[in-house]
């Protein structure tokens, strides 16, 4: 250190003076030492040379004052222009990272030179004015965590596009496609066009977007090649099982030929679809033995009964037809169709049955009203009684409106109390 000697003096002040030469040297070697970490240290030299003026001017108190600031200045501008750099290193290399997955870095790129401009704008602090080492810093940190933030989920992002990309090709990889290149096209297609946007969306810095997509791109190629297999397996279980109803007498040809069109979907790779009509067509086939059976059953049971019915003088010509129709839907194969017309039989012969029953209820009552009014002395018994008889004879033949129409006349010839009307001797003649 080159200090000026000071004039002799007292023991006091020159202990003062060797320690303010003490601090000086001190200083000035560590400003020397620190020189070469590329700090701005020009405010702790300034200081240090106010220190040796004031050393010069025997203020040997100030000087040692203005020596430790120095010393303080330099130390605190190495420590700043240190974090600032680490800072700085840190936001380059988040920048060369991104720039690796083609992300736009114009604005982290920006940083750096806001961050230089305010490391020279400089601060005053302590009477000293000394580079931003300190803004800078906080201004580079903030957006090198911006940065990582970014980068993190671009990463994500890259890792979620590559996963779809392998759920994608595991898709195409499926076993049992006749054509691989038809099936391709169909399943997939969507798939890579999806890819595409994926990647677009992450190099326009839309991560969540980029995850979104390429997310829903996973999960649809996964489903696919699960419902791929699920919808073969179906229509194999579906061809064994038709081979069965087959054996039974069931007309499966709709069946068949619904299941050939699923089989084609699946093979062009039009999976949705497919497997969709795979387990609807199960689902009918299951349906259709029970539906066949039930069919046959009730046809015959229904002939039975109205052949029963008929020997006992019923004829329906909708019951007739309702039958005739059963029997040419279940020839169709339209067993459904079938048992709807059965119904209509049914229904038919419940109708039948309800008259029958209402009709016998009213002969029998009739007949209970001329016992009653049998020795009454009633000039027009004679006539209620052979319309009763023979309302009772038709009724036997089933003829069951002419049975109605004579006891409606016996009816009205009790409920008048007089003499039967020409339509009751024209009934008894």
């Amino acid at each position: 250190m080159t200090v000026a000697k000071p004039a002799p003096h007292g023991f006091l002040k020159t202990a003062k003076a060797r320690h303010a030469e003490d601090a000086i040297g001190h200083s000035e070697g560590l400003v020397t030492v620190l020189r070469l970490t590329q700090a701005d240290l020009r405010p702790a030299e300034d200081t240090l040379k106010i220190a040796k003026d004031l050393f010069a001017a025997q203020e040997y108190s100030k000087a040692l004052a203005a020596a430790r600031q120095a010393e303080a200045i330099a130390i605190t501008l190495d420590e700043r222009h240190s974090g600032y750099q680490k800072a700085a290193r840190a936001l380059r290399t988040t920048i060369e990272e991104m720039r690796r997955l083609g992300l736009h870095t114009e604005d982290l790129e920006a940083v750096l030179g806001r961050a230089e401009e305010k490391v020279l704008a400089g601060i005053w602090e302590n009477r000293a004015f000394v580079p931003n080492y300190l803004e800078a810093r906080v201004l580079l940190e903030r957006a090198n965590k911006d940065g990582r933030d970014l980068l993190d989920k671009a990463t994500e992002a890259s890792n979620q596009i590559f996963l779809a990309e392998l759920a994608t090709e595991a898709l195409l990889d499926v076993s049992g496609p006749a054509d691989p290149r038809a099936f391709a096209d169909g399943a997939a297609t969507d798939l890579e066009s999806a890819l595409h946007d994926a990647t677009r969306e992450l190099a326009l810095g839309n991560v969540d977007g980029a995850i979104r997509i390429a997310k829903q791109i996973e999960a649809t190629a996964g489903r696919r090649r699960s419902d791929y297999g699920e919808g073969v397996r179906v229509l194999k279980a579906l061809e064994s099982h038709l081979a069965d109803l087959r054996g039974e007498g069931v007309a499966t040809e709709r069946v068949e030929t619904q299941a050939e069109t699923a089989a084609s979907m699946l093979a062009k790779g039009l999976v949705d679809p497919g497997v969709a009509m795979a387990r609807r067509l199960s689902e009918e086939a299951k349906g259709l033995g029970d539906t066949y059976r039930a069919a046959t059953t009730g046809l015959v049971d229904a002939e039975i009964l109205y052949a029963q019915l008929t020997r006992e003088g019923f004829h329906s010509y909708e019951a007739d037809t309702a039958i005739r129709d059963a029997r040419k839907a279940l020839r169709e194969g339209s067993y459904a169709r079938a048992l709807e017309h059965l119904q209509r039989a049914h229904a038919a012969f419940v109708r039948r049955k309800n008259v029958r029953q209402t009709l016998a209820k009213a002969i029998e009552e009739t007949r209970a009203r001329v016992v009653q009014l049998q020795d009454a002395g009633l000039p027009f018994i004679p006539d209620v009684q052979e319309l009763l008889g023979r309302a009772e004879r038709e009724f036997r033949d089933g003829n069951f409106s002419g049975s109605s129409e004579d006891l409606r006349i016996a009816t009205l010839l009790l409920g008048q109390g007089g003499k039967p009307d020409s339509s009751a001797s024209e009934r008894r003649a």
